[in-house]
């Protein structure tokens, strides 16, 4: 029983906080996805919550591609499964203009094979 407490509590954990920027503040949920292997791709879902005081034109943008646009709008939220870039940067902009910016980072749970330091055949 007291399991499942506990497991109903963690269903009513509290959202990240928000990074602000003055009036601008948003959350992204997560910042990295793991993977299997180093080359392999991984799919996640992505979750991006923004609010500002003033009514603003933004657009979510993931390496350079709009995920999602608002018009006059005080706040948005964006929730979508994507595959994760290698290392890609999330940004919300005005314009051509960068207001916040988060990495999304891909670990892997195999790390990357390590170089040899010393030759197979020293006798050292």
């Amino acid at each position: 029983m007291f399991g499942l407490i506990l497991s109903s509590q963690l269903w009513l954990a509290p959202a990240p906080k928000p990074e602000c920027n003055q009036d601008l503040c948003w959350s992204v949920s997560p910042a990295f996805c793991i993977s299997a292997l180093p080359e392999q791709a991984c799919e996640a879902q992505l979750s991006v919550h923004w609010q500002h005081s003033a009514s603003l034109n933004v657009c979510l943008t993931l390496a350079q591609q709009n995920l999602s646009c608002w018009q006059d709008a005080q706040s948005g939220h964006w929730q979508q499964n994507i595959v994760w870039p290698d290392k890609g940067v999330l940004s919300l902009q005005q314009g051509e203009r960068v207001l916040l910016q988060k990495e999304l980072v891909v670990l892997s749970r195999q790390p990357e094979k390590r170089r040899r330091l010393v030759a197979p055949w020293s006798v050292f």
